[in-house]
């Protein structure tokens, strides 16, 4: 009988033990002679693991069946009799089915190829037809354009020559008109006639006078309509040998307290004013300019956005931007200098759109 194997674990902790220990290095209790199965010793905190699953190596997981699919049926090899027969959609057995090639080419060689050259044919007279449109279109545009020029059917606005040298010319307006008045017929106008103490407005000879009774002093009148992107000019005269003033064009009026006003004054200077809840703010300082005339000048203002540009007699004065109004009312205005009675006669205003 073979001599008994001694334990290989301490009966006590659980610590692993040799052949030649006696005591338990780890807690210090006697080895027993006999055998004793290894203690599995599993922390509270830590729960058995689960079983494992063991696969017997003779005997792999079968792989997923793949689902049967039925041989193709080829032209050459008879129908399976397991297969059932195709539906035949209503086309009669001896009918061949619909976009079939024909079992002979040579005998339809000839209309295929007539068809062809029909077609080719068919789409080369269809890009003729189109281009002699469009020829025709071309020469009748330019056909019509040149007559509405010569016939002056269009509107554009002309500005009086400048007699004075030196600046620049004035763009070239060509948008619609949206509001003129020739004051001609008092009637059909916007502006209206009173008077008072401070200020006259009237029609006369087929002119708008304003004239300003006191000094230092800004009367307007205003048209209909609000605008925003806009030409808006004016032809008007003072009497030679009025007291100091200017003429003005007021646009993109908010109210009394709130519009710009462009001026232009007797004696060859202009300036660009806004007036914000009452309190007037310098945009262009009064600048003198070779362009304008004592007595007799056209002005005009250009907008877009907060773009504004300036001109007097076609003449480029300035453009610049401000963006604090970018739609209101338009008028025609006069300012009183040092000395009051400065009579300003505006001959027409027009509006017109960029």
């Amino acid at each position: 009988m073979s001599e008994p194997q001694r334990p290989s674990f301490c009966q006590q902790c659980g610590h692993k033990l040799t052949a030649n220990d006696r005591f338990c290095p780890e807690c210090g209790a006697r080895v027993s002679e006999k055998i004793t199965p290894p203690t599995t010793i599993i922390p509270p905190d830590r729960p058995a693991a689960p079983p494992t699953t063991i696969i017997p190596p003779d005997r792999p997981a079968a792989p997923p069946t793949p689902p049967v699919i039925p041989p193709a049926q080829s032209a050459s090899s008879p129908p399976d009799p397991f297969m059932p027969p195709p539906p035949s959609y209503g086309i009669p057995a001896s009918s061949s089915p619909p976009y079939q090639m024909p079992a002979s080419a040579e005998s339809q060689a000839t209309p295929a190829n007539n068809k062809l050259v029909w077609l080719l044919i068919g789409g080369i007279s269809l890009l003729l037809l189109i281009f002699i449109g469009a020829c025709v279109f071309i020469v009748i545009s330019l056909s019509s354009f040149n007559i509405s020029n010569v016939t002056g059917t269009s509107t554009p606005v002309v500005g009086e020559p400048s007699t004075s040298g030196g600046g620049a010319v004035g763009s070239v307006i060509g948008g619609e008109i949206v509001f003129r008045d020739d004051f001609e017929n008092p009637a059909d106008s916007s502006l209206g006639a009173s008077e008072d103490s401070s200020a006259r407005y009237a029609y006369e000879q087929g002119d708008y006078v304003i004239e300003v009774k006191e000094p230092e002093l800004l009367v307007w009148a205003l048209v209909d309509g609000s605008y925003r992107n806009v030409v808006i000019e004016t032809n008007y005269s003072i009497p030679r040998n009025s007291p100091g003033g200017a003429a003005g064009l007021i646009f993109r009026y908010q109210d009394e307290d709130n519009f710009y006003l462009f001026s232009v004054s007797n004696d060859g200077y202009y300036a660009l004013e806004l007036l914000e809840a009452n309190q007037w703010v310098t945009i262009i300082d009064w600048t003198q300019h070779e362009a304008i005339n004592p007595e007799n000048n056209r002005m005009r203002v250009e907008l877009r956005g907060d773009e504004i540009t300036l001109y007097v007699n076609d003449r480029r004065l300035e453009q610049t931007r401000d963006p604090t109004f970018t739609r209101g009312e338009v008028g025609l205005a006069v300012t009183s200098f040092d000395e009051s009675g400065i009579i300003v006669r505006f001959d027409e205003i027009t509006i017109q759109e960029r």
